[in-house]
């Protein structure tokens, strides 16, 4: 292992060296000026223009679309560019399966957005970008934003932004990321063989007419994610094996081989508004959402291994030499409304039709001679939606406000907030209706047909926040309640990892206070933590399983060179997450499910971070460093340092059978060009 860390920071410092080397030799000139000549007889005049941040900005659709536009520019924030994982940006509030781009889900409490019916497959949303996250820029010089990652292991992530304005009222530009991780389990060589290959691009544009009365906003997505199903790790059934047999990591024996879950996706999204008066704009929006999903095993005249002692499928329902799941979901949604401001008083109604369409399709066989089911039914109906919302604007950054959202007589959305500077509050309480595949799911090895209950979810937050010299503190708690959840739980097969639907009779009630801190001590150390403490209760506080205390900590050192050309920051990355009985994933279905209570039936124990059998867990911590040259930011940055140091150096899980990123070496830039 040291060798192989020795040659990883050889390649990595000769790395930084090379492309330091290249930025410093050009700190003498002057990037982002250009030189516009005032007189055309003569070149002594010259108009030097500086293009940077602030001439680089961008809004979002709700700030338009909420009469609240206040552009943003560019993030040149050094400060947690290392963080390049989509779960380490949500600080880790998310269970996922070890491996960037690996499916995911969030630990605590989420009011839907949708509240009538969705597809149910979301394992892969936190890697796609949705109509919402767009961002709309305003560039007076052509933007470009190039983030990249070469992390250890073979896990390299890419995210490029481009933008810029042709005349001063159309801008167009356009995001591309991808992932190429290789398997950090079960590879059959050491680097090439991915687990997950992944792209996401985005075209965008925002057109204001001269006067700005009518503006356009549009964006198309297309999104590809395959992941190679291992199942994770198979585990040593032995009594003196103790736990090394999970930490192995490429070389870790593995329950699946051949299976593999494909996502694809494509978004086309259009806003547009026409102001008549301040009072009266009437606008316009339409999405089409669709996605497809696949569950895919083919190998040639071998069977889907059904053998009790290394059963993952507890059976095979249609075809035991392949399967070919395909869930196919597509959604046409269009909103119509009015808005306006009267004084301080924003207002805007709205009235929306939605139809979703799903089926399922196997390739194979059309229907399903089990259960007395001899057709895959599809299903396709309209959804009505009215609802409104309003603001009372009370100064620059307060304000009061709330909405409702109707559909039928079925299910319903209202928030209210207040927001100042100091004080933040918000309410919501949401009447969801079950997902499709809540209802009903057939594939080679899961079929059920369910008729489930809308579940309702009240939830208040709060938080308290003002800046003391050198000391930033924010107070925060949530309470939520959720009545009738549904959930996934195992099925009773012996040995099985398969789940099916399940909703619970009462509720359960979350209730997490916790606090960010943020301090600046001897000029140039800064502390950074955020710590949630949750307690849970209720008739189906079972089903709902959150650890007691998560924490994040980072402490760093932050220097800076050459009058702000150079910033450095050293320091390190603390995560805590306490052991709790979390959630298993079936990789069929790709859904979390519980774990049976206490000690399940293949050995396993289910208390993680880290499965020790005292159940204690462990900080897991990485070192950093980052560096910043004009508009280039660098890192290097070593996960899971603590492994080694503590006293659980063969690893830890985030889900069951799951290791966690074992130690490594990632190198990183991030730059921004203004010309």
């Amino acid at each position: 292992m040291k060798n192989i860390v020795d040659k990883q920071f050889a390649k990595v410092l000769a790395g930084w060296i090379f492309v330091i080397i290249s930025i410093t030799s050009g700190l003498a000139q002057r990037p982002g000026r250009v030189n516009i000549p005032t007189d055309t007889t003569t070149q002594n005049q010259e108009d030097t223009v500086q293009y940077g941040p602030e001439t680089s900005r961008y809004i979002y659709q709700s700030d338009l679309q909420n009469n609240r536009v206040i552009y943003q520019s560019v993030d040149t924030v050094l400060t947690g560019v290392h963080k390049y994982s989509r779960v380490e940006n949500f600080l880790n509030y998310q269970q996922y399966l070890g491996v960037i781009g690996m499916a995911s889900r969030n630990i605590y409490p989420v009011v839907p957005t949708t509240i009538g019916t969705d597809i149910g497959l979301d394992a892969y949303d936190i890697y796609v970008t949705e109509p919402e996250d767009v961002r709309y820029y305003d560039t007076k010089s052509p933007f470009t934003q190039m983030y990249v990652t070469f992390g250890g292991t073979g896990r390299n992530v890419v995210d490029v932004t481009f933008s810029r304005n042709i005349g001063p009222n159309l801008n167009f530009g356009m995001n591309v990321r991808t992932l190429s991780i290789d398997k950090q389990l079960g590879a059959v060589r050491r680097e090439g063989d991915n687990v997950v290959r992944s792209s996401n691009i985005t075209a965008f544009m925002h057109y204001r007419s001269e006067n700005e009365r009518y503006q356009l906003m549009a964006n198309a997505t297309r999104f590809g994610h395959n992941v190679d199903e291992s199942g994770g790790v198979v585990e040593d059934t032995t009594t003196d094996s103790g736990l090394s047999e999970f930490f192995f990591g490429q070389a870790s024996p593995v329950w699946l081989r051949g299976f593999e879950a494909k996502e694809f996706r494509f978004n086309y999204h259009l806003y547009h508004q026409f102001e008549l008066s301040e009072l009266l704009q009437v606008y316009h929006q339409f999405t089409r959402r669709h996605q497809n999903n696949f569950f895919y095993y083919q190998l040639g005249n071998e069977t889907i291994d059904t053998d009790s002692a290394t059963r993952y499928f507890s059976r095979v329902l249609l075809d035991t030499a392949q399967t070919a799941d395909r869930i196919e979901y597509d959604v046409w949604d269009n909103e119509v409304g009015i808005k306006g401001s009267l004084g301080n008083l924003f207002y805007s109604v709205h009235y929306r039709i939605r139809r979703p369409i799903v089926y399922y399709n196997q390739d194979t066989v059309p229907t399903l001679p089990v259960y007395g089911q001899n057709q895959v039914d599809g299903e396709d109906f309209t959804e009505l939606y009215a609802g409104f919302d309003l603001r009372l604007d009370l100064g620059d950054s307060t304000f009061l406000g709330g909405g409702v959202d109707y559909l039928n007589t079925e299910s319903y959305r209202i928030d209210a907030e207040f927001s100042n500077p100091i004080l933040k509050a918000k309410a919501s309480r949401a009447r969801v209706l079950p997902t499709f595949v809540n209802q009903q799911f057939i594939g080679n090895h899961n079929y059920w047909r369910d008729s489930f209950e809308p579940t309702a979810i009240d939830q208040i937050s709060g938080s308290l926040e003002y800046p003391f010299p050198n000391i930033y503190l924010r107070p925060f708690a949530t309470l939520s309640n959720i009545n009738r959840p549904i959930y996934y739980r195992r099925d009773t097969t012996l040995n099985s990892r398969q789940a099916y639907p399940e909703q619970a009779g009462g509720a359960v009630q979350v209730l997490s206070p916790g606090a960010e801190v943020r301090i600046n001590f001897l000029k140039k150390m800064h502390f950074q933590g955020q710590a949630i403490y949750t307690l849970t209760s209720g008739r189906a506080a079972d089903v709902y399983p959150v650890p007691e205390l998560t924490a994040f900590a980072r402490l760093y050192y932050e220097n800076i060179f050459l009058d702000g050309k150079i910033v450095l920051q050293i320091g390190t990355d603390i995560h805590y997450t306490s052991s709790y009985l979390g959630y298993d994933y079936d990789v069929a279905t790709q859904q979390f499910f519980l774990q049976p209570n206490g000690m399940d039936n293949l050995g396993l124990i289910g208390n993680f971070p880290l499965p020790l059998p005292n159940g204690q867990s462990f900080p897991i911590a990485d070192v950093f460093v980052n560096l910043k040259v004009r508009t280039a930011r660098l890192f290097v940055r070593m996960p899971q340092v603590s492994a080694g140091l503590l006293d659980f150096e063969d690893g830890y899980f985030t889900t069951p059978f799951y290791p966690g990123q074992p130690l490594a070496i990632d190198l990183g830039i991030k730059w921004q060009f203004f010309d």
